[in-house]
């Protein structure tokens, strides 16, 4: 069992919003030179050289240089990712770096090293970024603790899964309250230990799987329970939907933000007072390639591709993520010269193809459905390229209700054939995640992104 990493509880003024970094892509182009230099995956690479004009928009330079994927990592751990020179087996067993496994939402799980205390410091960053989260880091009046629901799987095995005690599950001011791979399998006593447990833990800030609490709040909606959080609820690990977000609300009327990032390269955006979600500092610079095909029900969408300022081992040089959002052009930029996002629209895995060619992201799937508060979850798969399937957990027995939905995506899946079926539950990934969308077949990325010829996905 892997360990979860340590830290001190938060105590006292500690977290404050940060100011603009007027250095930013200055610090973009030092990582990049240090990967570059230090690190051999790149070094030895004969398409990865130093950024040849330092007076020169960083973006130009960043797009002469290859993007990377996640199968580009997955054959070159470990020792082509640490500084030459370093003892990658010592610094492994001392815990001076880390080991960590993906979720893999979407598909094999992949290894990543992390520098020792990397996460939980970058992330705590990420939340000061939000004034009311920052308040609560650090008000004077308690001790910061937070509760931690999503899947027990995490590092190289089970960190919280089986028949754990509540000692066993704390780590510090952290408390992990999942020991279920599924939570369509959690039992009332289940879902009442945790509700008992966070109010236990005088739980500030709960960072969470949105489908997770909304399967734990409906249930205490249902029992007459509110959810036992004083500060803040952190959505995070996967894509919220509006029928999350109704259930989370049948147990709780606090705030609650979007928190975005991924395990390999730590948290990108993180969910302002305003709403939008604003590129958190001194992690990483994000580029946002816009999309160069139709998406019916979304504007200015882009990939996400990143590049990590802050990491020692394996820094990760124009880095596909592989989720889609809309750009905020037009809202300031509030940190760094990366613009803020109206939303993430899902990954890329999860968008529908027309066979006009148009994109059709998940978010935009989700806004169609968001009035009916008739569906409790949902998930639309599209296996080939003619037809989408989609699968729906409903409060009601209504017969409309399955035509209604069709009706709301009728104008968007326009070419394919839609079926509509009613279901007992929507089924968790080998993961312990949850798609709303799936397809089940790749795409050519060179017909949808500038950079991509040849690569599918």
């Amino acid at each position: 069992m892997v360990a979860s990493p340590k830290a001190a509880p938060i105590v006292g003024p500690r977290c404050t919003v940060p100011n603009s970094d007027p250095e930013h892509e200055a610090r973009a182009r030092l990582a990049i030179e240090r990967a570059v230099r230090d690190i051999p995956f790149y070094s030895t690479s004969p398409k990865v050289r130093p950024l040849p004009r330092p007076d020169a928009p960083l973006a130009s330079e960043l797009a002469k240089i290859p993007l990377l994927f996640k199968h580009d990592l997955r054959a070159t751990l470990p020792k082509q990712w640490v500084p030459t020179g370093r003892d990658v087996k010592a610094e492994l067993a001392s815990g001076k770096i880390e080991f960590v496994e993906t979720s893999g939402s979407t598909g094999d799980r992949t290894r990543i090293l992390w520098d020792k205390g990397w996460w939980l410091n970058q992330e705590e960053r990420a939340f000061c970024t939000n004034g009311l989260v920052a308040r609560a880091l650090s008000s004077a009046s308690t001790v910061y603790r937070e509760a931690i629901l999503t899947t027990p799987v995490c590092g190289l095995g089970s960190c919280h899964a089986g028949d754990l005690s509540l000692a066993e599950r704390t780590d510090e001011h952290r408390l992990f309250l999942n020991t279920r791979a599924d939570p369509t399998f959690w039992k009332p006593t289940d879902m009442d230990r945790m509700l008992d447990e966070m109010a236990q833990h005088d739980t500030v800030g709960l960072e969470t799987d949105p489908m997770y609490l909304a399967v734990l709040s409906r249930y205490a909606g249902a029992s007459g329970r509110t959810l036992p959080v004083r500060g803040f609820v952190a959505l995070t690990y996967g894509f919220t939907s509006a029928a999350h977000t109704r259930g989370i609300r049948r147990a709780y009327s606090g705030p609650a933000y979007q928190l975005y990032g991924a395990s390999e390269v730590g948290v990108l955006f993180m969910e302002g007072e305003d709403g939008k979600l604003h590129h958190c500092p001194l992690t990483t610079h994000v580029e946002l390639v816009p999309i160069k095909v139709s998406t019916p029900g979304a504007e200015n969408v882009a990939l996400v591709v990143v590049t990590t300022l802050d990491r020692v081992v394996q820094p990760l040089v124009r880095f596909v993520v592989g989720d889609l959002v809309q750009v905020e052009a037009s809202s300031p930029r509030r940190f760094t010269t990366v613009p803020a996002l109206q939303s993430v629209e899902g990954r890329l895995h999860d968008a529908v193809l027309r066979p006009d060619g148009a994109l059709v992201t998940a978010g935009a799937i989700d806004r169609a459905l968001s009035a009916m508060e008739d569906i409790a979850f949902y998930q639309v798969n599209q296996r080939t390229t003619d037809r989408v399937e989609i699968d729906v957990v409903t409060d009601s027995r209504s017969d409309g209700a399955l035509a209604e939905i069709e009706a709301r995506l009728a104008p968007l899946l326009l070419g394919l054939a839609v079926s509509t079926r009613r279901a007992a539950a929507v089924a968790a990934e080998p993961s312990g995640k949850f798609r709303i969308v799936r397809r089940h077949f790749p795409l050519k990325l060179g017909s949808l992104f500038d950079g991509c010829d040849g690569i599918s996905l």
